[in-house]
């Protein structure tokens, strides 16, 4: 009997040993956080390649300060709770961006209670942070964006014992919304100033958030208004003073990078110089490197004072490219250099060493950290429910899954009609 049935031993083992690294992979996403600048809005989100999220990421950097403003505005107009001050956004796994409701409605509720934790034990970045009751969106990757959640801000009054969660399921459902007037004025009106960063030679750096658009400008200790900087979609560096350890330069450069260029400003001299990220140059190898990594580019700065140079050395998924590019200030001319041709023992030096002199950033930095989750426990008339954590239920699916075959095999031997001996 045990040797007719050996076949589906082998086999129950084979889904075992196959889905238990299945289980431990699912069970440590890819996951990061940001927290405004007020602790107001606390987001988690879960994805599966970085670089595909890349450019939601650092838009989100940019509208971080807008939405702690929009949903502070629709509180103190009544619109809602009060007793709710924190807003908590959760955004699941995704497998493609365009599938932003395949993977999951978006939900809208209140919770008495949200918890910000580290979902790596073996490497807690931080202790869990109680935030209390708190509105939450629970929605995909695909909409965490300033216009998707604006819509959903106001639909968030809503909300009461009666009306304990709100779906959104389509993206027609989702457009009605956006026609409502508070969805314009989220859009619209808004017109949020960053705080001031550190002074360099008496100048300032500001930023405004307007429109879904950040500006920066360049003002005095006062925030008379100097020079408007060049504008972008996505700051993939933003604007910072050469680092005051180099005083002959620092509060002279500025330099910041967009998603398709390096500028670089002379403030003494009033020059602008421009550097395009997609390294368009001869040498075929470097080219598909780059080709290879075009949304993972990161962009750091080097300054060389001795020789009047800045030096731009961009970064990619697997770390530094031997690729540097030289500015020399006296002649506003770009030189493409490879590693063993670099004049400046420094900078050779800071590149085998992969440590760069960054500019000092103006603009504070968003509160950013890793592996995160967000705990929620639900409202229901009054009382708390608290959910079940995401990797025990997938735990339960999975060894639900493995006892389906050996029961069915035991039901079978079971009502198996037996043959008769003669």
């Amino acid at each position: 009997m045990l040797g007719k049935y050996r076949g589906y031993g082998v086999f129950t083992l084979t889904v075992l040993l196959l889905s238990l690294p299945l289980q431990a992979e699912a069970t440590v996403p890819v996951s990061s956080g940001y927290i405004s600048p007020g602790e107001v809005v606390f987001m988690a989100m879960h994805y599966e390649d970085a670089s595909a999220i890349e450019p939601i990421l650092l838009t989100l950097g940019q509208d971080l300060l807008a939405l702690e403003h929009a949903f502070q505005t629709l509180q103190k107009e009544g619109k809602l709770d009060p007793d709710f001050p924190r807003l908590v956004i959760i955004a699941s796994k995704y497998y493609r961006l365009e599938y932003r409701f395949e993977v999951s409605p978006a939900e809208l509720y209140f919770t008495n209670s949200a918890t910000f934790i580290s979902n790596h034990p073996d490497s807690p970045h931080f202790e869990p942070k109680e935030l209390g009751p708190a509105y939450v969106i629970r929605i995909s990757t695909g909409l965490l964006n300033y216009r998707d959640l604006a819509a959903m801000l106001p639909l968030l009054g809503g909300l009461n014992d009666q009306n304990l969660k709100i779906t959104i399921n389509s993206e027609e459902k989702l457009a009605v919304w956006k026609r409502q007037p508070d969805f314009e004025r989220l859009t619209s009106l808004i017109n949020v100033p960053e705080e001031f960063g550190a002074v360099a030679g008496g100048l300032r750096i500001a930023a405004l958030w307007k429109a879904e658009t950040t500006f920066y400008s360049l003002t005095d200790e006062e925030g008379n208004k100097i020079l408007d900087l060049f504008p972008a979609n996505i700051y993939k560096g933003k604007p910072a003073w050469a680092p005051a350890l180099r005083p002959e330069l620092h509060g002279r450069i500025l330099a910041y990078a967009t998603d398709e260029q390096v500028i670089i400003n002379d403030i003494t001299r009033g020059d602008r110089y421009h550097l395009n990220l997609d390294f368009t140059f001869n040498d075929p190898r470097i080219q598909e490197i780059f080709d290879g990594m075009r949304d993972a580019i990161h962009v750091h700065f080097a300054v060389d004072a001795v020789e009047n140079k800045v030096y731009v050395l961009p970064f990619g998924r697997m770390g530094w490219i031997n690729v540097v590019y030289a500015l020399d200030l006296d002649t506003g001319e770009w030189r493409r250099e490879l590693e063993v041709e670099l004049v400046s023992d420094e900078v050779r030096r800071n590149t085998y060493d992969r440590i760069w002199i960054d500019f000092v950033s103006a603009v504070p930095d968003r509160k950013i950290v890793g592996n995160v989750d967000i705990l929620t426990e639900e409202w229901t008339e009054g009382q708390n429910f608290p959910a079940v954590s995401v990797n025990r239920n997938q735990t339960v699916l999975l060894w639900f899954s493995l006892l389906i075959i050996p029961v069915a095999m035991l039901i079978y031997i079971i009502r198996k009609p037996r043959k008769h001996q003669g």
